[in-house]
């Protein structure tokens, strides 16, 4: 299944790499990636990122990325 996982996060140096390498580790293809600072301020990003997982696997991978500390929210959306 397609999907689109929507994280907010704060915007520090490593943070795109820990989200990446949670990827990278469970074998799972980044199909397309767009990251925008949303509040300077606050220095908050927003990370959306396209990926085909199996449905099983998405709650426990978003789970995992709610884990990475910079992370405020992680979420997900399937698409058709």
């Amino acid at each position: 299944m397609r999907y689109v996982l929507t994280i907010k996060s704060e915007n520090a140096p490593g943070t795109l790499y820990r989200i990446a390498g949670l990827l990278l580790r469970k074998k799972i293809n980044i199909e397309s990636l767009r990251v925008k600072e949303v509040d300077r301020k606050k220095h908050i990003s927003h990370f959306t990122i396209e990926i085909f997982l199996a449905p099983h696997l998405m709650a426990k991978l978003i789970k995992q990325i709610d884990r990475v500390v910079e992370v405020f929210h992680a979420e997900y959306q399937r698409v058709k």
